[in-house]
């Protein structure tokens, strides 16, 4: 038999040379993409029940950039009301002053707003961020819209490559975009949620603080100076905002004590006494029925408890005090003493600061005695909060 040869020109065996090492990389750069998007999906799932918007876009940007490689990633929010994107994050943050630039030079030429338009992902030359005449960048600007409107857009920044690598880092782009779309639409529901709740128990607390004019704006003040301590003792963003419910209902179990006693501008009876002792616990039978008002409930229920064990309602001692009762029980106290009742005047608050250090390792957990201590003598909230009383009882 004789065998037949196979002759192949040089010109046809570099031409499929070069289209194999194209498939081949075709194919590693698709199962690349693949990858991120199964990284960018399980990753992302998560965010999406975030109601933090900082936390979402911080995640979020730092997880695409890593999974991406970019030079920066960037988000611009709208103003609330307003036609006005700002800069709202960067990472790396050192690159936040030349994304504006960029944002700014496509604002100008009108890219922005085609962009804003057409409601898709585009990608364009970069106009600031040239390093040298050897490497040129790319911008890619996606809208962040919800069901109505553009509340943002996203913006990364990369070196320029092959023209299939940067159609797939569009579609990342617009993953990203569609996840930050439905994470913020979610956070910014659920603080108009938030914020009618607040205002619902504001004006609840403002009916019970009727009752008795020397305590009006006593539980926003305790929030105010308890909020302030737990700054000065690093509390994390989340249970800072919790101390505001905490504040705000703290008191809110009086409304269950009648007004005679409540209101009685003599010594109470013991009887009497006993009642007013019953407020934490009716407080925090009322709060705990409120799922999302749960982890409240230790302000509501501990912030007469005593360092040394002699407070009420449980007689707890030291740390088997919540940390929470034991912030309260200092800006309750503080704020008790400097305001004015029936049976006297409010002390100078120079001597309630003496009172409150007195009674550190008694009455108070010293640690957050030591934190009052400090935000006092930092000069900032604490002041201010107090000229506001004064100013109130002034115009009572």
């Amino acid at each position: 038999m004789t065998q037949n040869s196979i002759k192949i020109d040089s010109n046809e065996f570099e031409s499929m040379v070069k289209k194999l090492h194209f498939l081949d990389g075709s194919s590693r750069a698709l199962q690349s993409v693949q990858d991120k998007l199964e990284g960018l999906s399980y990753f992302f799932s998560g965010m999406v029940l975030s109601h933090d918007i900082d936390s979402i876009l911080e995640t979020g940007l730092a997880k695409f950039n890593e999974i991406v490689n970019t030079m920066v990633c960037s988000v611009f929010l709208l103003e609330e009301g307003g036609f006005e994107f700002f800069h709202k994050m960067s990472i790396p943050d050192r690159f936040s002053s030349l994304i504006q630039k960029e944002v700014d030079a496509h604002i100008d030429s009108g890219t922005f707003g085609w962009v804003i338009n057409k409601g898709l992902p585009t990608c364009i030359p970069s106009e600031v961020f040239r390093e040298d005449k050897n490497r040129a960048f790319n911008t890619m600007l996606a809208p962040i819209s919800n069901r109505h409107r553009t509340i943002g857009v996203a913006v990364i920044v990369f070196e320029e490559d092959q023209d299939f690598i940067r159609q797939q880092n569009q579609r990342l782009l617009h993953i990203l975009s569609s996840f930050f779309s439905l994470s913020l639409e979610n956070a910014y529901l659920f603080s108009d949620l938030k914020s009618s709740y607040f205002d619902t128990i504001r004006a609840v607390t403002n009916s019970i603080e009727a009752r008795d004019p020397y305590t009006r704006g006593h539980s926003k003040r305790v929030g105010q100076i308890a909020r302030t301590v737990a700054e000065e003792l690093g509390w994390r963003k989340g249970d800072l905002e919790l101390i505001d419910w905490g504040g705000m209902l703290h008191d809110v179990g009086k409304i269950g004590i009648p007004d005679a006693v409540l209101k009685k501008p003599g010594k109470l009876t013991n009887k009497e006494y006993e009642m007013i002792k019953s407020h934490p616990l009716i407080g925090a039978h009322i709060i705990k029925e409120i799922s999302f008002l749960e982890p409240a409930v230790p302000f509501i229920l501990e912030h007469h408890e005593r360092f040394d064990g002699r407070g009420y309602p449980q007689g707890l001692v030291g740390e088997n005090i919540s940390i929470k009762g034991r912030l309260l029980a200092v800006a309750d106290t503080f704020d008790a003493m400097t305001s004015d009742r029936p049976y006297r005047k409010g002390f100078d608050p120079e001597y309630a600061l003496e009172e409150i250090l007195r009674n550190a390792n008694t009455q108070f957990d010293p640690e957050i005695v030591a934190a009052f201590e400090r935000a006092w003598s930092s000069g900032k909230e604490i002041y201010q909060i107090l000229e506001a009383k004064r100013s109130h009882q002034i115009l009572v």
